[in-house]
């Protein structure tokens, strides 16, 4: 099916079509040739890595400081789009520098994720006996002497709570100690 009249139909093809592309249609395509050179901006050759860094966190926190669920790399991305820079485009010492600056973005928007989570499951902790009462008066109230996970899920919609995961399960299995204890 890949040769008619005992020629293959794929190379026939791409020989028909380099033959119609004359040279001027393919350098009016927007791509660089490999001899162009590229303006890479004065900052990006003085600045290390770790200020690009820096600025890619702090632009992060300027624009989406509660935005938990945008990604890293999307944080990134939207940063050097705004630069208005390619970074394939660019020479490949400015591409290294590029990839430190990101991997080392990356770290610190970890670090500062993981210590704001830290902080929230600490002052969570700290009101976990009483969030404990309360889901068991909650159950009692209704007639319950287990919880399930979906009385848990449903007692925290009930009260519009927005707690971490851990506390979720932490007053999972605190309620349904006490409640068996109650017994």
């Amino acid at each position: 099916m890949m040769f008619r009249n005992e020629e293959c139909i794929f190379v026939a093809f791409l020989q028909n079509y380099f033959e119609d592309s004359s040279e001027t249609e393919m350098l009016e395509t927007n791509e660089l040739t490999p001899n162009q050179e590229i303006d890479v901006p004065d900052w990006l050759e003085t600045i290390t890595s770790e200020e690009i860094a820096e600025n890619i966190l702090e632009f992060k926190n300027k624009r989406y400081p509660e935005e938990e669920f945008l990604g890293i790399h999307s944080v990134i991305r939207m940063y050097w789009d705004e630069k208005g820079i390619e970074e394939y485009q660019m020479p490949s010492e400015i591409q290294s520098k590029i990839y430190r600056a990101n991997t080392f973005a990356q770290i610190m928007i970890r670090k500062e994720k993981k210590k704001l989570k830290d902080e929230k499951l600490e002052k969570e902790n700290s009101e976990l006996p009483s969030l404990v009462g309360r889901c068991v008066d909650w159950a009692k109230a209704n007639g319950l002497k287990r919880l399930t996970v979906a009385d848990v899920d449903a007692y925290i919609l009930e009260r519009k709570l927005d707690i971490l995961n851990e506390t979720r399960r932490a007053i999972y299995a605190k309620a349904n100690v006490e409640l068996k204890c109650a017994r």
